[in-house]
């Protein structure tokens, strides 16, 4: 059983997982789109709204705003920040960012985007708001889930048939991934992990490279939409999973 990083930058990370079944591979992506928590804004509570739209519309946005989730939340069930809003339109017409939304209780509580548009204020408007965020995961509501991707497919095999083909050329330019190169005159894979079953290279020439599914290896890619990183959505996924299995044995062991 093995595990290779294949890319990690920005909220991306990809993985390959090699001798493990799919089933344990997509128990993870299930656990870290649904089971990993972080911090949400789930009440509001309206104090002036001289703008044109209604309370709840406002309040819907807030909802969906992510928050940058510290490590230290994760074991406090329940719990619950303040954060608030007050702005005003005083030279003309402006736009309310959720980079006004300010935490009181915590600092480094925040919204993982500070340009995301709430509402717009005319001259003389303004808005006043108190939001409560609290913990809870993607199985409750997708505003809680920390990742906006999580993908599993299996590991790709890519074999060279025949390395002096007349078509090495034409099999390098066909493929989207860089997957190919020519080295000494001969057709070679510079990075399988790279493919991505396109086949364009297959349809170019058949007879001289093939490209199959990689036994009980699969690739996991998830892109972190920033409460957390993406290294540390998987680890909690992980971990996660362990735990319940833990609770399961020890019922199981009591039967």
């Amino acid at each position: 059983m093995a595990a290779k990083l294949l890319e990690s930058q920005g909220g991306s990370l990809s993985i390959r997982i090699d001798e493990y079944d799919l089933n344990y591979v997509n128990a993870i992506r299930r656990y870290i789109i649904s089971e990993v928590p972080t911090l949400a804004i789930e009440d509001v509570v309206v104090i002036e709204n001289s703008s044109l739209i209604y309370d709840e519309i406002i309040a819907h946005r807030l909802g969906l705003v992510p928050l940058k989730t510290p490590k230290k939340y994760l074991e406090q069930a329940g719990a619950q920040l303040m954060l608030v809003l007050d702005a005003k339109a005083e030279g003309g017409t402006r736009t309310v960012y959720s980079g006004e939304l300010v935490s009181v209780e915590d600092k480094e509580v925040y919204p993982v985007s500070t340009e995301i548009p709430l509402l717009k204020l005319a001259k003389g408007q303004s808005i006043k708001i108190e939001a409560y965020a609290r913990l809870g995961s993607g199985k409750k509501h997708s505003k809680f889930s920390p990742i906006s991707k999580a993908t599993v497919k299996p590991s790709p095999l890519v074999n060279v048939i025949n390395d002096s083909t007349d078509k090495m050329k034409e099999i390098v330019d066909s493929c989207p991934r860089s997957v190919f190169y020519i080295k000494e005159g001969k057709l070679t894979v510079a990075d399988e992990d790279a493919c991505t079953f396109c086949m364009e290279c297959v349809k170019v020439d058949a007879g001289s490279v093939e490209i199959k599914e990689k036994y009980n290896s699969y690739i996991l890619s998830i892109e972190s939409i920033g409460q957390h990183e993406a290294r540390d959505a998987l680890m909690m996924g992980i971990n996660l999973i362990q735990r319940d299995l833990g609770k399961l044995a020890e019922k199981v062991m009591t039967l």
